[in-house]
């Protein structure tokens, strides 16, 4: 699917925190289910008021991880009134970079990365195609409630938390090329350098963030608390908090692979899945 088969007209995005507490407790928890039972209510009747005649919904990590019973799976579904489909971590991984490839253009040579709230999706690239997939059973809400749970993160659960982290990719074969990031992490990053009250996804998409930049944001968010970064033009309410954990990994990440720069792409999963979909559409 090239970057003109598909052309979003309206986009709407909600941090539901599906995953919090299910590392504790092996379960999605009951508040977190219905916050996002809400959303997909509010989601569902926007699909029919817009008259949408071809849906797609996914589930990624937390659902994979904690909804062993389907409760959750058969509210969703009966709340959107189609199918919700769970996918692995390889199948995230590939319609992350099918979304990404079509919101900045090909990417001949690099690692594309997505941190998510339960996972975080590794992809290697050259000549245009996946060399290896890593899905890592790590992502920022889940890093967030065991590793900085002080406000601010003192000095020592910083740096617990580079370790552990450095642990996970420890192994991985070498980078090159380019490195690129996607889904609320960079793209929150790149609204904050930019300094942009109203999210653009114009100026976001295909910014680049270099290393010392983000570094120097990291020194900004890790001094102050929560409460203080939502006053941070860019800064995405609910993101306040599992901001840190993110650009925590994005500089390890860009550490272990000797990457200087990063390139931001607004277009992730949720264009995958769109791209994915209106493929199968075109192929019947």
């Amino acid at each position: 699917m090239s970057l003109s088969g598909i052309k979003p007209l309206r986009i709407y995005r909600e941090i539901v925190r599906l995953g919090e507490g299910l590392r504790d407790s092996g379960q999605l928890q009951g508040e977190p289910v219905q916050r996002a039972l809400r959303v997909l209510e509010a989601f569902s009747t926007r699909i029919r008021e817009a008259g949408v005649d071809r849906a797609a919904a996914v589930a990624t990590s937390a659902v994979r991880e904690g909804d062993s019973s389907g409760n959750f799976m058969e509210e969703a579904e009966s709340l959107l009134g189609f199918p919700v489909e769970v996918i692995t971590g390889d199948s995230e991984a590939r319609l992350t970079t099918l979304g990404v490839q079509g919101g900045i253009g090909p990417v001949e040579d690099g690692i594309v990365v997505d941190i998510g709230g339960g996972s975080t999706e590794i992809v290697r690239l050259k000549s245009g195609s996946v060399v290896w997939t890593r899905s890592l059973d790590a992502g920022v809400v889940h890093l967030t409630e065991k590793y900085l749970q002080t406000d601010p993160p003192t000095e020592a659960e910083i740096k617990r938390f580079n370790q552990i982290v450095a642990a996970l990719i420890h192994g991985m074969t070498e980078g090159g090329g380019n490195f690129v990031g996607t889904a609320g992490t960079p793209t929150t990053l790149a609204a904050l350098d930019l300094g942009i009250d109203e999210y653009d996804p114009t100026l976001v998409n295909g910014h680049v963030l270099t290393f010392s930049r983000l570094d120097e944001l990291a020194g900004i968010l890790l001094g102050m608390r929560s409460k203080s970064r939502l006053d941070l033009p860019g800064m995405e309410k609910g993101r306040e908090d599992l901001i840190v954990a993110g650009i925590l990994m994005l500089l390890q990440f860009m550490k272990y692979w000797s990457y200087k720069e990063l390139l931001v792409s607004d277009w992730g999963l949720l264009e995958g899945v769109a791209m994915d979909l209106a493929d199968r559409a075109v192929a019947k």
